[in-house]
């Protein structure tokens, strides 16, 4: 068994994570899991939340709007079409962000697209406001 995982984050433009890591904690559509060395195969969605990895000590954390995640071979692969670094979010503009969506939401009149649309707005703010 490894001691070590490799994880890649990718996104549609480009390759965020690329390196070898100690811990995988990810938010799936069922709560927040874990994945070490040796983990079972296995393919799942990812709920809207923080992808948090662990390495030597030091742990870095990205926010993201769901995807899919794989384990296989030690190797941890996520695809997603957002990915945010936590520390370069304005708390009063992403106070304000939620807001907006807030009001949004009060008002909505549209189909059942554009309301699950507005739901994911509504979750990634509040996530980007500490708040979700």
């Amino acid at each position: 068994m490894a001691d070590k995982l490799w994880l890649r984050v990718i996104t549609p433009s480009s390759l965020v994570v690329d390196e070898e890591v100690d811990e995988v904690l990810a938010p799936g559509e069922l709560g927040e899991f874990g994945i070490l060395p040796g983990h079972v195969p296995f393919i799942t969605l990812l709920a809207p939340g923080e992808l948090i990895y662990r390495k030597d000590g030091t742990e870095k954390r990205f926010i993201l709007l769901g995807g899919i995640l794989e384990v296989k071979d030690d190797k941890v692969k996520v695809l997603t079409e957002f990915v945010e670094d936590p520390s370069s979010i304005d708390p009063a503009v992403a106070r304000k962000e939620l807001e907006a969506v807030m009001e949004e939401l009060k008002g909505f009149g549209g189909s059942s697209k554009e309301l699950k649309e507005l739901t994911r707005k509504l979750k990634l703010a509040q996530i980007r406001a500490g708040i979700g």
